[in-house]
């Protein structure tokens, strides 16, 4: 799997959603045997809400995964538990403020104003690929 894997890397988003769309939204990537290194990966909105809701304490993240990201410290993307739990009742309360809503919301907007549209824009009037991009946009 990992030469498939190296030989798709420029289009690495959509090897795997092809991938995954032929395995049921589920897949298990074998590394290579010495390296140990196999990866499941899932978009199946039932297995997502097994692994992070209904059985989120049987998935602990483990002493690796606080190491890679320690440097975002014992906040809610590093802790596992109790203390995984209060910090999401922390964060779904801010979410669900009005004034974080509405801040959202602003902040979106701009983005898509002054970020996304004028870079659609610019590839719409000076197309990358071979064909017209603003004629065949409905393809991608």
């Amino acid at each position: 799997m990992l030469p498939d894997l190296l030989i798709n890397t420029h289009k690495i988003h959509d090897w795997a959603a092809k991938i995954l769309e032929r395995s049921q939204c589920t897949f298990l990537f074998k590394g290579p045997w010495l390296a140990n290194i196999d990866i499941l990966a899932t978009v199946d909105p039932a297995n997502i809400n097994y692994i992070m809701s209904s059985n989120f304490s049987n998935f602990p993240k483990g002493p690796e995964f606080k190491e890679m990201f320690d440097v975002l410290g014992d906040r809610i993307f590093n802790t596992d538990s109790n203390l995984w739990r209060s910090q999401r009742k922390a964060a779904q309360l801010l979410m669900n403020h009005q004034r974080f809503q509405k801040f959202l919301v602003k902040t979106s907007l701009e983005k898509l104003e002054k970020g996304l549209i004028p870079i659609l824009e610019h590839v719409a009037d000076n197309p990358i690929f071979p064909y017209d991009f603003a004629l065949n946009f409905d393809r991608i």
